[in-house]
């Protein structure tokens, strides 16, 4: 007996004897008592009952509730038909036995092996039966069931409307060569279609994201400064920003007015510097002078580069958006360099090798002079290329991206990231789409907010798939079907944070002349005619099957509402536009898929008209994607959805689609991150302050990195209650396969 037992046997005693003592004080008369009454035996207990249990797994060992036996003066009978009790915690048993008052009792049983089968065991006491019902949930439908809830906006974190300028974009700029035609910047050939910047920005809403090209050109052409050597000549760049400006407000050119036309599509920019020559290790620029390569206290190492980054940003753009037009509009966005520990770091050794931490220096200070002549812009890094974050069991995070955040971090606006399919690397697949992407995001998420007391907003300022394979290649129909499987499955992953995202952009550049080896550029809206046609079809300027990206996602706008499917590798997301609506579905599955669509909340509100776009993949290396449009009468009771394909359902109603209720959801973090497993060791984490409704569900996010072969299965509970884990994941088993 421990202490604690002790204690509680020693207060309890001296009741004990107080009690008894005082049940024998009747009377002080010293004549004899009368006989004590013949007790009444009862075993007969109250009545008792064992709630049912229902959706239960089929062929599981199931608990009953445990209840108190009451209303026995004496021992009674107990026995059991079709399963097991247990008396007071005592051993399982199906033998008939003895109970008494006061005791607990529990009944187990093993659910049917069939779904929605009830099965029972009933429990008697002293005449006294109770039967505890065990139903298993029904039967998994054979096709995904994709519910739509139209009547329930869904907000997250404050966010609930699709932002095109944000989701819709292209890596290019209002003032690049490569929108027109018939010029050294498109090989002297026209554009099939005369006007195509308006047809496709305009046509398919889509705006622009990101220029790394302007900036480098500019700075060739800047003189170094005679008493700053290694610095810029503010003077000059004062004077070629002016006549910059001049031009782009007032040039009378057919260029000119539709750059100026189209301005609108424009207003967020990023712009970014490459590593050369703004690392400053002697690389010339234009004029033969390089970036000063001091680093001390009064000039920390990057200072020149900031210096002349700020110099472009407050002298080469319209300074004030609220009068009269002078200049193109100021980027939003700077990218203090474009993925530099590639080149500084990963490809090279020894004294060449860049430390990280010194490029993160180097970030702190080149945002700090920038910010010196530009505060209306925000500023971030590190822009990596590949954040293989497990890698080396952890150590490229460590090295690299956690490094970054503990040394810049509190210093940037936003953090950028590329984030990249390898469906071709090295012979082998590599898929960021899927549960790969959600780890990465959820990893900087949280080591942010248990770092800085908050989440830093994110820019993907490069997103799609890069395929190694075809680097050497020229266009090919199958190379932009890997493309466009890689935008629209990422695409769904970050509208899931429209609150966490300032802006995503696909590389998907227009011609990309610049960029010409001895083949083409890669991932071009714009090919050669002859490219896709073969030789003697012409050699206008033509799309490449990228365009159905654009064409896909052409229309949708609105009200996010509450979706849901059940599996999560069909990812759904669905907008209401006053009365249009927009279903988006897009598939993970290799293999096509079946899918129920339940729609709930639309009361009398009838179909006018539907719509279906249905990008369709496939992986015949001479086959094209195929974008279909169905137009129908009623929206479909179920779909199929092609292998690793998106549709768009646009349908018309009669009515405006009201939104009554609402989805508001909050995304709350634990107080660990990458901590190592141990074989039968529990980890705890903590997540605190969780605001609860009345109603509402919860979705726990846990990522796991473990060498194949592995169990991905472990046991989770939260505040000791036991949760099942799925063992289906969203994507791929990210196992490097041979294709």
């Amino acid at each position: 007996m421990n202490n604690l037992n002790k204690k509680i046997w020693h207060c309890l005693l001296p009741l004990i004897f107080t009690c008894s003592i005082l049940s024998g004080c009747g009377s002080s008369s010293e004549s004899t008592p009368d006989p004590d009454p013949i007790a009444q035996v009862d075993t007969t207990p109250d009545a008792f009952v064992f709630p049912a249990v229902v959706a239960a797994e089929p062929a599981t060992t199931v608990s009953s509730s445990v209840v108190t036996v009451t209303g026995l003066t004496a021992s009674a009978a107990i026995s059991i038909t079709g399963g097991e009790y247990a008396i007071s915690g005592g051993a399982l048993t199906s033998t008939a036995g003895e109970i008494s008052n006061g005791q607990t009792v529990n009944i187990q049983l093993t659910s049917s092996e069939l779904f929605a089968t009830t099965s029972s065991a009933t429990l008697t006491i002293g005449g006294v039966s109770a039967t505890f019902q065990v139903t298993t949930k029904a039967a998994p439908a054979s096709n995904v069931q994709v519910d739509i809830n139209f009547d329930t906006k869904h907000v997250v974190g404050g966010i609930d409307t699709f932002d095109r300028k944000k989701f819709i974009t292209i890596h290019a700029d209002v003032t690049e060569n490569d929108w027109n035609g018939g010029d050294v910047h498109s090989r002297n050939a026209p554009n099939a279609d005369a006007d195509v910047m308006t047809n496709f920005l305009e046509g398919y809403d889509v705006y622009l994201g990101r220029n790394t090209g302007a900036i480098g050109w500019q700075l060739s052409r800047l003189k170094e400064d005679a008493s700053r050597p290694g610095l810029v000549d503010e003077a000059q760049a004062t004077t070629f920003g002016n006549d910059t400006k001049w031009s782009y407000s007032n040039s009378s050119t057919q260029k000119s007015k539709n750059i100026r036309a189209h301005e609108h599509r424009a207003t967020d920019m990023i712009i970014g510097a490459q590593q050369h020559p703004y690392w400053p290790e002697g690389t010339l620029t234009g004029q033969g002078w390089a970036f000063s390569q001091t680093d001390s206290a009064d000039e920390p190492l990057g200072t020149a580069t900031g210096h002349y980054m700020g110099q472009f940003l407050a002298k080469y753009f319209d300074q004030n958006p609220n009068d009269a037009r002078f200049g193109q509009i100021k980027p939003k966005f700077v990218e203090v360099m474009n993925e530099p520990l590639y080149d500084l770091t990963t490809v090279r050794s020894g004294s060449d090798l860049v430390p990280p931490a010194d490029i993160f220096k180097f970030h702190n200070t080149v945002a700090n002079e920038i910010r010196k002549t530009n505060s209306d812009v925000l500023i971030g890094g590190y822009t990596v290329a590949f954040p293989d974050f497990d890698k080396d069991n952890f150590s490229r995070w460590e090295q690299r991206d956690k490094q970054f955040i503990d040394i810049a971090g509190d210093n940037m606006d936003f953090y950028s990231i590329h984030l990249y399919d390898f469906p071709a690397h090295q012979n082998r697949e590599k898929y960021r789409k899927g549960s790969n992407l959600e780890a990465t995001f959820d990893l900087m998420e949280q080591y942010t907010q248990m770092t800085l007391g908050e989440v830093k907003p994110f820019i993907v300022s490069e997103y799609g798939a890069a395929i190694h394979s075809m680097f050497n290649q020229g266009w090919s129909p199958h190379r932009n079907t890997l493309q466009l499987r890689a935008i629209n499955s990422m695409l769904m992953a970050f509208l899931e944070r429209p609150n966490l995202i300032l802006k995503t952009i696909p590389f998907n550049v227009v011609k990309a002349e610049w960029g010409r080896t001895t083949v083409p550029y890669g991932p071009r809206l714009m090919v050669q005619k002859f490219e896709r046609e073969g030789a003697g079809a012409g050699d206008e300027w033509v799309y490449s099957d990228l365009v159905m990206f654009y064409q896909l996602w052409s229309d949708v706008k609105g009200t996010r509402i509450d979706t849901h499917s059940s599996d999560p590798d069909v990812l759904v997301d669905s907008y209401v536009d006053d009365n249009t609506s927009y279903v988006i579905l897009n598939s993970l599955e290799f293999d096509d898929v079946e899918i129920d669509l339940n729609t709930f909340g639309l009361a009398s509100n009838n179909v006018t008209a539907v719509e279906i776009k249905h990008l369709k993949t496939t992986d015949a290396a001479d086959v094209a994607s195929v974008l279909e449009t169905t137009t129908l009468n009623e929206l479909p009771q179920s779909v199929v959805l092609g292998s690793e394909a998106t549709m768009i359902i646009k349908t018309t109603w009669s009515d405006v689609i009201a939104q009554t209720e609402c989805n508001n959801e909050a995304k709350y973090y634990g107080d660990k991150v990458t901590v190592e497993i141990e074989k039968n060791t529990s980890i705890t984490s903590n997540i605190n302050d969780v605001v609860l409704g009345e109603q509402g569900e919860a979705i726990l996010r846990i990522g796991l990195a473990r060498d194949h072969g592995k169990s991905l299965s472990p046991v989770v509970t939260i505040n000791g209650t036991t949760v099942t884990v799925p063992n289906d994941f969203r994507g791929y088993d990210q196992k490097m396969g041979v294709t």
